[in-house]
């Protein structure tokens, strides 16, 4: 045992709850919180939103023990209408006009005593369009009765102890179909956060950040960044509370547009992860929901119960990057690790060597039974990738080996024939199209056909949609489905970048081309040699004044931010293979069913 004495978990602690810069940014969205309540004299009374995903943000900071901790004395739903018996009411709401008529209702129907003091709180931001309504509306007469209305700029939140994310999926169906600028503004307001947290506010003692842009959208965001820097509204409430300033040790902040390889989301993800997003969804609070007979193996169970199970254990920050066919190799290392921890000699154990046992005894049992976990779910997520996924896996690689415009897909037709669902067959039709450089106008004429024979005309309108995201393109196409975004021209770029090497491993994690067995996302492979040719040919911002050679000679420190969002799988490339690249942050972290799904709702 004594071996294992010495070999101590804390560093393997550490990084699954976050790596420094991820810890840095998660204090400085606590301090801009906890600078809100600690400024009201008395308890306080919350009202959350409807909208739940207030509620998750918020609960990501701080749960209900630590807001207890800061004044909070109770916690009403905005619904709800209780009255309260707290000084201060303050509301949490999201940016919305849902929200703003919510929030009316409340002041009309909820009989609290005038001295009462509200205090309106939006989160993220407080929209423009929003907070105006709100001071028309009745002539101001739910203005004035509010204290004060501010936002909390909560804006990146903590995904895999490893990146940050706007949790904003939506980004690129709102500019490519409705041409929705707003979207790189919002880019750009966070972003500067990040600066913020890099350099501090204060004039004095600045150093200053290189932004590199690549993509259309990269390169408006930099530019906003400026802009936005000159014209902080007065108002925002982070700029009373800045104690963590500074803290993020990035030295530039590189830009790149998710359009430039919009390929790599249709593609079926083949990371533990990855896979685990696909099938079941990994939700805001980084967990994930499993219907709870098939994960008990039960034939009596409830079909439509769910089980919720946690992703933030040092468990699965040791499986999450790992190749589903990989899982069962890490997680015998952790099975032999746990097995050496429990060899012990009794008999000849001292005293000191009783305490250390007692103390580990609950540790070394909760990760048996995380293992467990983890195991089942990597079980449940192989036999849904062999026996549902895996002929949508084969065809997508064959068309990425070989693809051609001019006729239909066997396997696609017999989906669509077959009522499979709608989103995968989406999929696999804009692989075909974004391989070939776009469809034969007769073939995606047939494709359109076959889709709303079985689907119906909603399933049509889709395919309409993807084709002015640029997702699906006609040969020769123009109009108003013509997409404004470059097209990615893939036949170049797969020898260019050698996006299809001759050779893969998938049990070594430095393989770039592991994490979809033998492709190599183009995203990631920019990024790779942006890094190696030190960002030469990228646009490039300074923030600040020009005056410190040392940080530009420095390759390390580098935080990359995805616009239009980034798979886990690419995550994990990244992770493990740019090791200058201290921070990941992106849009939002999403799958191809994500980015059709959000298709829809426009």
């Amino acid at each position: 045992m004594t071996t294992n004495e010495d070999r101590e978990d804390a560093v393997a602690i550490l990084n699954w709850e976050g790596t420094n810069e991820i810890r840095s940014a998660n204090d400085y969205g606590r301090s801009l919180l906890f600078s809100v309540l600690d400024s009201l004299e008395g308890s306080v009374t919350i009202v959350w939103d409807r909208d739940r995903s207030v509620m998750h943000r918020v609960n990501l900071f701080a749960g209900a023990s630590v807001l207890a901790a800061h004044g909070v004395v109770a916690n009403h739903t905005i619904e709800t209408k209780n009255t309260v018996t707290t000084p201060h009411v303050v509301f949490f709401l999201a940016p919305t006009m849902t929200s703003l008529d919510l929030l009316c209702d409340y002041m009309d129907n909820v009989p609290n005593d005038s001295k009462v003091l509200y205090q309106v709180f939006f989160i993220p931001e407080a929209w423009y369009v929003v907070r105006e309504s709100l001071k028309l509306r009745s002539e101001g007469k739910y203005w004035e009765r509010l204290e004060s209305v501010k936002e909390i700029p909560l804006c990146w939140l903590p995904r895999e102890g490893e990146c940050l994310s706007l949790s904003n999926p939506q980004i690129a169906s709102r500019l490519l179909i409705n041409g929705d600028w707003t979207h790189l503004h919002k880019c750009a307001v966070a972003l500067n956060q990040l600066v913020d947290m890099c350099r501090g506010r204060s004039t004095s003692n600045q150093r200053p950040i290189s932004i590199l842009a690549k993509g259309k959208w990269a390169t408006d965001v930099a530019r906003m960044m400026q802009k936005v820097r000159s014209a902080v509204e007065t108002d925002h409430v982070s700029k009373s509370a800045d104690p963590v300033d500074g803290l993020l040790k990035i030295n530039r902040i590189v830009l790149i547009d998710r359009w430039l390889d919009p390929l790599t989301p249709m593609l079926t993800q083949l990371t533990f992860s990855g896979l685990l997003d696909e099938v079941y969804g990994v939700g805001m609070m980084n967990s994930v929901k499993v219907p709870e007979a098939e994960f008990d193996e039960s034939n009596d169970g409830d079909p439509f119960k769910e089980k919720e199970i946690s992703l933030i254990d040092e468990v699965y920050h040791r499986l999450k990057h790992s190749h589903i066919n990989a899982v069962s190799i890490e997680s015998s290392k952790i099975l032999s690790e746990l097995r050496d921890d429990e060899q012990y000699d009794r008999e000849n154990m001292s005293v000191a060597e009783y305490s250390v046992l007692v103390r580990k005894m609950p540790k070394i049992l909760n990760k048996k039974k995380v293992i467990n976990i983890h195991m089942r779910l990597a079980q449940m997520i192989r036999s849904h990738l062999y026996c549902k996924l895996s002929d949508s896996v084969k065809t997508a690689r064959e068309l990425l080996d070989s693809s051609d415009s001019d006729r239909a897909i066997t396997f696609i037709e017999d989906e669509v024939f077959d009522a499979a669902p709608l989103n995968g067959v989406l999929r696999l039709i804009s692989v075909h199209s974004l391989t070939c450089g776009g469809l034969k106008p007769s073939v995606l004429q047939h494709y359109r056909r076959i889709v709303n024979q079985s689907y119906g005309s909603s399933a049509l309108n889709k395919i309409l949609k993807m084709q002015k995201m640029g997702l699906i393109r006609e040969k020769g196409g123009g109009g108003k489905m013509l997409c404004e975004y470059a097209p990615m021209m893939f036949q170049q770029n797969k020898k260019s970048y050698d996006m299809l090497p001759d050779t893969v491993n998938e049990e070594k994690l430095n393989d770039i081309s592991y994490a979809y067995s033998g492709f190599a996302p183009l995203l990631c492979k920019m990024l790779e040699e942006g890094d190696r040719v030190k960002w030469t040919g990228w646009k490039k911002t300074i923030i600040g004044d020009d005056s410190d050679p040392m940080s530009e000679n420095d390759m390390r420190g580098t935080c990359v931010f995805v616009i239009g969002g980034l798979t886990r799988s690419e995550l994990a490339i990244i992770r493990e293979n740019i090791p200058n690249v201290a921070l990941i942050t992106t849009s939002a972290l999403i799958t191809g069913d994500k980015l059709l799904d959000n298709i829809t709702n426009i």
